[in-house]
């Protein structure tokens, strides 16, 4: 009786998580902030981070068209030396959706061109954007994620030497960032960390993180205690500089699979023994998260 019940209820899971998956779910046309960073590699050492809510504001008309109008919050950091400044309410770009047929534009500098196409298959080769400049990106596999209380389809992207190093997600955007070029990061690149809509967190990378907002110039509790961490990339050796205690280091491969954990202050990590590729990384000092950051395991 409790296997038949099991199977019930995996069975109607199931279906209705297919069913979600074959509704096109579009972007959020208000109240959504997409929370991310981006980074670059600043020659000798240094590594200076743009942490960022990307928000909408406004519409706009341009042509026949309605466009959402995008604005940006953010602070800007290096590794070396701090400490770094805040912006407020800069202008990012504007988007429209034809969600009739499952695509998204932006419009940047005057050109309207094409972002998003969720007609996609598994196999097919990802069309030319403004955001896909390559034509070795492919979608390697599919299959759905849970945004809030719905199940969005999840498009797996691969190339010619990256398996699965991103996805696109269906009302979210790229794993990279949600307007961010999609290409395997190299001395530079950008992540989505997450998403709130209606002031609620419905989308994560890292599981458990808090999905916090830049709001004040008073307020940046991820960077201010600068944390950073080298050399980055490196072969799997990486060492952390903190000014605070850490209690708790987890490591998260690019799946959201915990691959390390540790409970000590261990300032150096050992991650020799894993495959090459980007990994997160997620600090805590008791339920409070002190940091987070990109590990880029190289040959």
């Amino acid at each position: 009786m409790k296997k038949l019940l099991f199977s019930v209820i995996y069975l109607f899971i199931f279906y209705s998580a297919e069913a979600q998956t074959n509704v096109y779910h579009p972007f959020p046309d208000s109240n959504v902030v997409w929370v991310g960073t981006s980074w670059y590699n600043y020659p000798p050492t240094d590594v200076i981070y743009n942490d960022y809510n990307l928000y909408i504001s406004g519409d706009t008309i341009i042509g026949s068209n309605i466009y959402h109008k995008l604005y940006q919050n953010g602070y800007i950091w290096a590794t070396c030396p701090p400490p770094g400044y805040y912006y407020f309410g800069q202008y990012f770009g504007a988007f429209r959706q034809d969600s009739a047929n499952k695509k998204v534009y932006f419009f940047e500098n005057g050109n309207d061109t094409l972002a998003y196409d969720f007609n996609l298959n598994i196999g097919d080769t990802l069309p030319v954007t403004c955001l896909n400049v390559l034509n070795n990106n492919y979608v390697q596999s599919i299959d759905s994620v849970l945004v809030g209380s719905q199940y969005h389809k999840r498009f797996w992207i691969s190339d010619d030497n990256s398996i699965n190093y991103a996805s696109l997600i269906e009302g979210i955007g790229s794993t990279l960032g949600v307007f961010a070029p999609i290409a395997p990061p190299f001395e530079c690149g950008e992540d989505l960390w997450c998403v709130r809509i209606n002031n609620q967190t419905v989308w994560t990378h890292i599981p458990g993180y808090n999905c916090s907002l830049i709001t004040s110039i008073s307020e940046n509790p991820d960077n201010e205690n600068q944390i950073s961490f080298f050399p980055n990339p490196s072969n799997g050796i990486f060492n952390i500089i903190s000014s605070v205690q850490i209690y708790t280091i987890e490591i998260f491969d690019i799946l959201g699979s915990s691959i390390y954990k540790s409970s000590n202050s261990d300032m150096q990590i050992n991650l020799s023994d894993k495959p090459k590729g980007t990994y997160y990384i997620c600090l805590t000092h008791g339920n409070k998260i002190i940091g987070k950051g990109k590990l880029i395991i190289t040959d």
